[in-house]
């Protein structure tokens, strides 16, 4: 019980996250649709996860994981599917500037943003899941 729970705090801080800093996540401003979502992306990370990165075994074999992020994305739109008022939407990344580099407007189409969502989830849950260690 304590794995699931931990998790889900973990999905639910990420998802919190980055649709503050980044943008790309709706839930309405309501805490009850990100809690949901938080929890059916828990119930599609621990329950379809293992089972998708066993069928795309062959193509992370021969890409040398690069493939990984398909199981990543397929995870967060099933998510966005059990949960309606949860969602990735398109959105523009205003872009960066400072003295040592300039990083352009980027526009995210509704398939870039569930990549770029994704990947962001992974990544914020993988470091809060080493930090808990």
């Amino acid at each position: 019980m304590k794995r699931p729970l931990r998790s889900f705090f973990i999905h639910l801080l990420a998802i919190w996250l980055i649709s503050k800093y980044l943008g790309g996540i709706d839930y309405g401003n309501n805490p009850q649709f990100l809690a949901l979502g938080a929890l059916a992306l828990t119930a599609a990370d621990m329950l379809l996860k293992p089972l998708l990165n066993l069928l795309l075994l062959p193509f992370n074999l021969v890409t040398l994981g690069f493939f990984r992020w398909i199981s990543n994305v397929v995870t967060l739109y099933i998510a966005t599917t059990l949960v309606r008022s949860f969602s990735v939407v398109p959105f523009v990344y205003p872009g960066l500037t400072s003295n040592l580099f300039i990083i352009p407007e980027i526009p995210f189409s509704p398939f870039a943003a569930y990549i770029a969502v994704a990947f962001f989830i992974s990544l914020v849950t993988s470091f809060v899941f080493w930090l808990s260690k």
